[in-house]
């Protein structure tokens, strides 16, 4: 399942921006209980040659959470199997308000971008 693109403007021309999505369970905030949701993620390609100075930017290691709000562009619940109900969107930043949530974001967006960079290129 991919979402559609997000599009933004840069001098005067809109551009696509590049991204890939990815099922994932994610633990989320349901009340006051956190349980792990199936979810598709979407997330914002990066060359792989800016990854090292986007980790670590002026010589200091950034946080996930810090790293996750930059790269995770949308967070949809999967849709039920009858395909009645649709997935649930979920906010970046409600998604985020666990640590674990940031670390497995990072996890899986540095485990698939450089299958995905190299998809590209063929």
């Amino acid at each position: 399942m991919q979402f559609a693109p997000r599009i933004k403007e840069e001098s005067n021309m809109l551009k696509v921006v590049e991204r890939f999505s990815r099922a994932m369970d994610l633990p989320i905030l349901v009340g006051e209980d956190c349980k792990y949701i199936p979810v598709i993620a979407a997330f914002r390609c990066m060359p792989s040659e800016d990854i090292d100075n986007w980790l670590v930017a002026d010589g200091k290691p950034r946080s996930d959470r810090d790293l996750a709000a930059e790269i995770l562009l949308e967070v949809k619940g999967v849709p039920s199997a009858d395909g009645i109900l649709p997935g649930r969107h979920y906010s970046v930043l409600e998604v985020l308000e666990l640590g674990r949530a940031a670390a497995l974001v990072m996890s899986m967006f540095l485990a698939e971008l450089p299958r995905t960079a190299q998809a590209q290129k063929s």
